[in-house]
């Protein structure tokens, strides 16, 4: 019986174990769970919505550094670029960022309103 339960139990814990210290020894993809949820961290923080479906683009990626890229739109008709970049400083995993606000686009021949 302890067989039957202790085997799975095994396995469950070397996979909780093996992610654990994965994520100490590699970067996050861009597009990753542990990515994702660093930067809608970062967005909370400036009072923005956390990231939802938006296509994440790799802008470059090895082992010391990953830098990606995200078009979040905004509920002004504007979007938020955020650029990031995971790297390493000595043994841990850090993350660095630039947020800019593009304004909405007026179509091309569009005079702007004036208020």
């Amino acid at each position: 019986m302890i067989r039957l339960i202790g085997i799975p139990a095994l396995a469950i814990a070397g996979v909780l174990v093996y992610r654990g210290v994965q994520d100490r020894f590699t970067l996050p993809a861009c597009d990753s769970t542990r990515a994702r949820d660093t930067v809608s961290g970062v967005l909370k923080e400036f009072k923005v919505e956390p990231l939802r479906d938006e296509p994440i683009k790799t802008i470059s990626s090895d082992k010391d550094q990953i830098s990606c890229t995200v078009e979040l739109p905004l509920t002004d008709g504007g979007n938020l670029n955020i650029d990031y970049t995971f790297f390493w400083q000595g043994n841990t995993a850090q993350m660095k960022y630039s947020i800019s606000h593009r304004p909405e686009q007026s179509p091309r021949g569009a005079v702007p309103r004036s208020q």
